[in-house]
């Protein structure tokens, strides 16, 4: 920091605000594309693994690099089969969506049941088809355990994923496979492009120049040298959000948009490392192989969803082969 004599460009982002602490670890979903032709899930809960080197066939139009092998950074995500155990009916008013009723299914695992208050308390089928005429959007309730994943944690984590397609399709879709576990595969297809929603890796309360990059003040300065010269003058009497001041860093609720599916395995040990993935475990679900990095730490849970914006390029990538240190695994 010290080479800079006059001034530098502010780091930090001012479209993130305000820089607060996530609310909870699995992030709820905001947003939900619309998608017409075909009925299913629009997103899944998977687990962030660890990163390895995938050898692959450009296939971007283009590319420099078109047609020829090249290598580039890749991040493996244990995606354990999730249950649908309910189902909710999602209604407008006022332009928003309000919810009309919810239904739990009969077969509820138990470990499902011990954790979740409330869960008992359900609506009957007959009584909330009355809403059908009602709803807008229909919601899967699914759980996802994360030690089929091969984590620790027993207690399972609870999202509402919306269905894709009209109202009636997506209602009969979700009752067929009430109580039954759906797979990624089912899901995301290699290829295709997703949305990742996560909580950042967090650094705790930081000071300005770790948090925004400002210039440390010269050595004689009469007071701290890690802070900000000036806050503001004395109108107005206050500091405005431009002024870069300390405060908590990391763990915040992020969207990455457009992550490529390179692959979806069925048996996630082939991508495992003699002992495992580091600050992980060995995976014994099926995962999915994502190009580039995506938010958070090993054993973080993430929301695949979608794409909000998905772009036009969509083909399946020939993997070559991936790569975690010394170790290749064939594709």
């Amino acid at each position: 920091m010290g080479h800079r004599k006059f001034s530098a460009p502010r780091h930090g982002s001012l479209a993130f605000s305000p820089r607060k602490r996530a609310d909870r670890l699995l992030p709820s979903v905001k947003y939900w594309p619309s998608k017409t032709g075909t009925t299913g899930l629009m997103g899944f809960i998977a687990y962030k693994a660890g990163t390895i080197t995938l050898h692959y066939i450009d296939d971007q139009p283009g590319s420099p690099t078109h047609g020829a092998e090249v290598q580039a950074a890749g991040t493996v995500l244990a995606a354990p089969p999730m249950y649908i155990v309910g189902v909710a009916l999602m209604g407008s008013e006022d332009g928003s969506l309000v919810e009309l009723g919810r239904m739990y299914a009969e077969n509820i695992p138990e470990s499902l049941l011990r954790r979740v208050r409330g869960i008992g308390s359900r609506l009957s089928r007959k009584e909330i088809e009355n809403y059908l005429e009602k709803a807008v959007e229909v919601r899967a309730i699914v759980a996802s355990f994360p030690n089929e994943g091969g984590l620790s944690q027993k207690r399972p984590f609870i999202l509402e994923v919306k269905v894709a397609g009209d109202v009636r399709s997506a209602y009969e879709y979700v009752m067929s496979r009430l109580g039954k576990s759906i797979h990624v595969s089912e899901v995301f297809s290699p290829g295709s492009y997703i949305d990742v929603i996560g909580v950042t890796k967090g650094h705790g309360f930081q000071g300005v120049v770790k948090r925004f990059g400002v210039k440390i003040l010269p050595r004689k300065q009469r007071k701290t040298r890690r802070a900000v010269g000036a806050i503001g003058g004395r109108k107005p009497t206050y500091v405005t959000r431009f002024v870069p001041r300390a405060g908590q860093m990391g763990f915040h609720r992020r969207t990455e948009l457009n992550k490529r599916v390179m692959a979806v395995l069925d048996d996630g040990s082939k991508l495992t490392p003699s002992g495992g993935y580091k600050h992980f475990t060995v995976l014994r679900s099926p995962c999915i192989v994502l190009f580039g990095s995506v938010p958070g730490t090993p054993k973080r849970p993430l929301v695949l969803r979608m794409p909000a914006k998905p772009p036009r390029h969509l083909a399946t990538p020939k993997v070559i082969s991936y790569t975690y240190g010394d170790r290749v695994f064939a594709s």
